[in-house]
């Protein structure tokens, strides 16, 4: 199953793609959203606690809780970032974090590069590659950005970089029970971070009646949170199933053409403004980039 862990970083993409896609379908508030991602999400995966059994690493859920911290500055991070300078500047945080991953786990994983060295034709294709998906990605969302931006936004860049490293690393140590690993560690990241998200919608003067409204749970909130955990479970075993984080996220961070093929289809159903779509060059050069990896890694 190790070789197939392209097949399912390519879902997860369309899953992810899926969950940005609802998110402008629905119109909600971004804290909004982030309560139901975490508060709700927690509430559907409690019962079955009952069923599926822990990881048995301390470790794993210390780690756990300090992913679900993480995860709660990087969406305080990103809101702050959009009211400053726009919701487009903060898209360039995921494929910029893919080369960060790259590179960081090299360092944390030296033999793994060494290794890769003795191959350096494989080694230059792979980091070409890489570079290339990254580059793809930030032309085909035509991002702007400003040196300030940037350097207001490298903490969160690093944010997403350690978030997927420590996920590749809470999947190898509950490899064991991998069902139990990318369960509980969905439940603890998702109570967590909802928490903290919860209390910053309630001090942002919203009311807790938006929450709980059956129009906002039936008609937005069920669909969020099973869009969710569907993410949950397909990105970790991804990661599970990859040598390096970079590689599966590469490919899960390729999401933005998926939304643009929604957004055009959509747009055709409802009569609609057609989005217009990036050449045809980016999109071959992201594609041609995907597979040139996935052909080298798997070498």
């Amino acid at each position: 199953m190790y070789h197939l862990w392209w097949l399912t970083s390519v879902f997860a993409s369309i899953v992810f793609a899926m969950y940005i896609f609802a998110n402008q379908i629905f119109k909600l508030k971004g804290s909004h959203i982030m309560v139901y991602r975490g508060v709700g999400t927690t509430l559907v995966l409690l019962p079955f606690c009952f069923f599926i059994p822990p990881v048995s690493s301390a470790v794993f859920y210390f780690i756990s809780v300090f992913q679900g911290l993480l995860i709660a500055y990087l969406d305080n991070r990103l809101f702050n970032a959009a009211n400053r300078f726009g919701a487009e500047t903060t898209s360039v945080i995921q494929p910029i974090s893919v080369f960060f991953g790259y590179v960081i786990w090299f360092i944390i994983h030296p033999n793994l590069f060494a290794e890769l060295l003795g191959e350096p034709v494989r080694f230059l294709v792979i980091t070409l590659a890489i570079l290339g998906v990254v580059f793809s990605v930030l032309n085909l969302k035509k991002n702007k950005f400003s040196r300030y931006a940037l350097l207001y936004l490298l903490p969160a860049m690093l944010s997403v970089t350690v978030i997927d490293i420590l996920c590749k690393v809470l999947m190898t140590i509950g490899k064991d029970n991998l069902l139990g690993a990318i369960f509980y560690y969905s439940l603890i990241t998702s109570f967590v971070a909802g928490l903290i998200n919860l209390v910053a919608f309630m001090k942002g003067g919203n009311s807790f009646r938006e929450v709980v409204s059956f129009k906002n749970i039936r008609y937005a909130g069920l669909p969020i949170i099973c869009i969710i955990i569907s993410m949950y479970f397909l990105k970790n075993y991804s990661l599970f199933l990859g040598t390096n984080p970079a590689y599966v996220m590469a490919i899960i961070y390729s999401y933005p053409v998926w939304v643009l093929l929604a957004n055009n289809l959509y747009a055709r159903y409802t009569n609609k403004k057609i989005y217009m779509l990036p050449s045809k060059k980016t999109i071959f050069a992201m594609v041609c980039s995907i597979i040139v990896l996935v052909l080298a890694v798997q070498n």
